[in-house]
């Protein structure tokens, strides 16, 4: 579980402070263009989902495993919303082929965090 959340860290981090920091620079790429309401939207989102790699570091060094699958299910829970979210910005258009990597990476995660989930131990 701990590679789970270290890969988890890693990803988010980086999409997480490129909302937060240049939100054209990070959505560019996958044909998205941002006016000044939909960037301060996605700065805003930067800076929620920012706190993941926060709860998933605690998690990762707790030995508490409640906690942990606490933690496992908040991820599970954001890869699923915002994948399917994706999917459909994707499917409606609003994202160019490159956006595919983007939902592909969310749908690997929700499968990852759903193994642990149906696993009875750690």
């Amino acid at each position: 579980m701990n590679a789970l959340f270290i890969a988890a860290m890693i990803i988010v981090v980086i999409f997480g402070l490129g909302f937060i920091f240049s939100p054209g620079t990070l959505l560019g790429p996958m044909g998205v263009t941002l006016d000044a309401n939909s960037d301060a939207l996605a700065r805003l989102f930067g800076t929620a989902i920012i706190n993941f790699p926060i709860l998933l570091w605690f998690a990762r060094k707790s030995d508490n495993f409640q906690f942990k699958r606490g933690a496992l299910i908040t991820i599970f829970c954001y890869f699923l919303f915002s994948g399917i979210c994706l999917l459909v910005i994707e499917l409606k258009g609003l994202m160019n082929s490159m956006g595919w990597s983007v939902v592909i990476l969310h749908l690997i995660f929700v499968i990852w965090c759903g193994w642990y989930l149906v696993r009875k131990t750690e």
